[in-house]
């Protein structure tokens, strides 16, 4: 691992305590805030209570956790990183906060997606719903990173680097639920900008500021859009809208005590989007500038905070990225341990809802840690994961669930189902011929068009007849 990092035993000191720091936050939270109930929206929904700074915090340091793939991605590309992975999704983040923050928050009934899906287009739909949710809000990719992490900190094997990973990640969440995620992820949120905040001024000091990097990066990598095609970059503003149907911001935006809080929090969000992207992609591109044949992209940060971090500083960074995965890693966990519990188990077995979705959802935890691993173990490359459940899931959730929120033109029962089974399968269908006419990594599709492309169209094309029909 090119003996990344080195660390003393103050920055080891540093790391450990943010650890133990925050396992204990989660437990304490449970004492003090959740035994006064026990009641599933306690557990799931920290019983809608979020505050403005409750609901910035937890929103903006779960929207990242793949902070080694985004150094990864930046010292190998550039700028055009902010341009696919920034810009699209503070659009999307703006369209959700003006259009959906207000109608998602109003309802006050249903704690999830597939469970909203199940209240306007019956069972069916529930059920796929919570089949694509799941896999959406699947924690692999970011377990790997935690693995990573772990690797590089204290020398783990991968294997027990994962298992660490995960019991650090849900230990908390049996007992604490929602709230417990919540708690952690307002330390996450301070402890991820202080550590990117405490590298860039040392490497302006060590290196210099915009002339130098002007001077030594690639033109690629000072280009908008790269060594890509247009076609490239525009699959990822495609794939942005996610954020339209991402469970975690639905959760949030259910939990939060109002709309205004909902919808505030949403709009402030993306102002810190803005700025962490700008210092995690400020610091890829000092890394390719300073060390243009690194052996792995994967080391850029620590290729750089190597270089020019001191003792204790060095121990602040890594702490830094550390929270951003783990606050990202928990509440995809508890997401997708809530859908596993609640809306599929639960909803096959049934009983009294107060206490067995409780049971249900820590069961979920276990699921969602086994099909993470099996994830994992099936792919090596984090952006691969995300763009292989975005391509998939986003046509088969996307236009039924906006949709859902507009009675006015919103599509039948059996539209709906028919048309999230298009968008899922043609996608999937799309995706899978391209892998097997390429590789896993360089999918051959046919006439080099994407599979989101396909299954949105075919989503459409679906709902189309039914809304024209409506509308007359």
């Amino acid at each position: 691992m090119n003996n990344f990092p080195s660390l003393s035993i103050l920055d080891l000191s540093i790391i450990i305590f943010y650890i133990v720091a925050n396992v204990t936050i989660g437990f304490v939270s449970f004492r003090k805030f959740t035994k006064k109930s026990s009641d599933e929206e306690e557990y799931l929904l920290a019983g809608r209570t979020l505050t403005l700074p409750a609901f910035i915090a937890t929103l903006v340091s779960t929207w990242y956790g793949g902070i080694i793939a985004v150094g990864e991605y930046s010292y190998d590309n550039g700028i055009v990183t902010w341009v696919v992975f920034g810009v699209p999704y503070y659009v999307a983040a703006f369209v959700f906060a003006m259009v959906m923050a207000k109608r998602v928050n109003a309802d006050r009934v249903h704690l999830s997606i597939p469970d909203r899906l199940r209240a306007v287009y019956g069972a069916q739909a529930g059920y796929l719903g919570a089949v694509a949710t799941m896999f959406m809000t699947s924690p692999a990719a970011y377990i790997m990173m935690l693995a990573t992490l772990y690797q590089w900190f204290f020398g783990f094997s991968y294997e027990v680097a994962i298992g660490v990973g995960i019991v650090t990640s849900i230990s908390y969440l049996f007992s604490g639920g929602f709230r417990a995620s919540i708690r952690t992820d307002i330390l996450q949120f301070f402890v991820m900008f202080i550590g990117f905040v405490v590298i860039i001024p040392f490497a302006i000091s060590t290196f210099g500021g915009l002339d130098y990097l002007t001077a030594t990066l690639p033109a690629s990598h000072k280009a908008p859009i790269g060594s890509y095609s247009i076609w490239y970059v525009l699959v990822w503003y495609i794939a942005a809208l996610t954020t339209l149907v991402d469970p975690n911001i639905h959760q949030r935006v259910f939990a939060a005590r109002s709309v205004s809080v909902a919808k505030k929090g949403m709009l402030i969000s993306i102002l810190f989007w803005l700025i962490f992207d700008a210092m995690t992609n400020i610091a890829g591109l000092y890394a390719r500038a300073a060390f243009p044949h690194l052996g792995a992209s994967k080391f850029a940060y620590p290729a750089l905070a190597e270089r020019v971090l001191p003792m204790g500083f060095k121990g602040v960074f890594y702490t830094g990225m550390l929270a951003t995965v783990l606050s990202t890693v928990d509440s995809f966990f508890f997401m997708s341990a809530t859908i596993v519990g609640r809306d599929i188990l639960w909803r096959i077995w049934g009983g009294d809802e107060t206490t067995r979705v409780k049971k249900f959802t820590r069961i979920g935890l276990f699921v969602t840690a086994v099909i993470s691993v099996v994830v994992i173990s099936l792919s090596d490359r984090i952006y691969m994961i995300w763009y292989s459940f975005a391509s998939v899931l986003v046509p088969m959730l996307l236009l039924p669930l906006i949709l859902s929120y507009f009675p006015k033109v919103r599509p039948s029962n059996r539209t709906a189902v028919a048309s999230m089974l298009a968008g899922g399968l043609l996608s999937l269908l799309v995706y899978v011929i391209g892998i097997l006419q390429g590789n896993s990594v360089t999918p051959n599709y046919l006439f080099g068009i994407e599979p989101m492309y396909v299954g949105m169209m075919s989503s459409l094309l679906v709902l189309l007849p039914g809304l024209i029909w409506k509308k007359k």
